[in-house]
């Protein structure tokens, strides 16, 4: 697996994104965007996402265009048309079944992913939320879009029970139920205790068309669920569940959502 970085004109601007490339024909497509104050290269560290590649996947790693301290921040207008050109140049360049790509991200990622399957759902096979879900940015998706979360109820970033402030105000749970009416599946979802510190919410049959899949890991913190943080990250960001692998878990959903119409 080789992981390079890359850049795309974009009125007459490069932009730069990191990607991993199989040896064959691509089994799926993904996109996995980094979180706010983060880079392109720091996604790909925290979810060991490049490593799919040997299984079959191309992973596209974007980078926001707007400096936040020694990072980056996605801006939900003014980067939706870089995210637009990538992911089009991406399906013309691999053709993955469906001719669609699974996005997904970390925290400000996550959110930018949500928005992106809300404005551009014929391009988007299903989402990959992590420590970030909302619903739709204000847009409303043209077709059902599945999507698979993952949250810790002791998030101080993005509390699971919501916020004040117009980037974080629903509940994670309330933005799930928005997905599931979108996607026009049942409403009430099926809860599974897995452990006593991680449940499963799903909406829909797992693995069918709208399904809307939620892990909610019992005092987990702002973290990515099975990666690795250094010490100083995991005392600010809280604890990390190992108790399921998110990067592992995206990609079966990612495939088991490529070829849906």
């Amino acid at each position: 697996m080789k992981l390079a970085g890359q850049s795309i004109d974009i009125g007459g601007s490069g932009r730069v994104f990191g990607i991993a490339e199989p040896a064959g024909q691509a089994a799926a497509v993904l996109l996995s965007l980094h979180g706010t104050r983060s880079s392109w290269l720091r996604q790909a560290r925290l979810s060991g996402l490049a490593r799919l590649a040997d299984a079959g996947a191309v992973v596209a790693f974007p980078e926001a265009a707007l400096r936040i301290g020694s990072g980056y921040e996605w801006d939900h207008d003014g980067d939706l048309p870089f995210l637009e050109q990538l992911v089009s140049e991406l399906i013309s360049r691999y053709a993955p079944p469906g001719g669609r790509v699974c996005v997904t991200g970390m925290s400000g990622g996550a959110r930018m992913s949500c928005v992106l399957a809300g404005a551009r759902a014929d391009l988007i096979s299903a989402v990959g939320a992590v420590a970030g879900l909302r619903f739709g940015g204000g847009h409303t998706p043209a077709r059902p879009v599945p999507i698979l979360a993952f949250h810790g109820t002791a998030d101080r970033i993005n509390p699971y029970r919501g916020g004040n402030t117009v980037r974080w105000d629903e509940s994670v749970e309330d933005s799930a139920r928005h997905w599931a009416a979108a996607n026009g599946v049942p409403d009430q979802p099926v809860v599974v205790a897995v452990s006593p510190t991680l449940t499963r919410t799903t909406y829909g049959a797992a693995g069918e068309p709208g399904e809307v899949t939620l892990f909610t890991s019992k005092g987990a913190g702002h973290t990515w669920p099975g990666g690795h943080a250094g010490l100083l990250l995991r005392l600010f960001l809280g604890r990390t569940s190992t108790e399921i692998d998110a990067s592992s878990r995206i990609w079966d959903f990612a495939r088991a959502h490529a070829g849906e119409d």
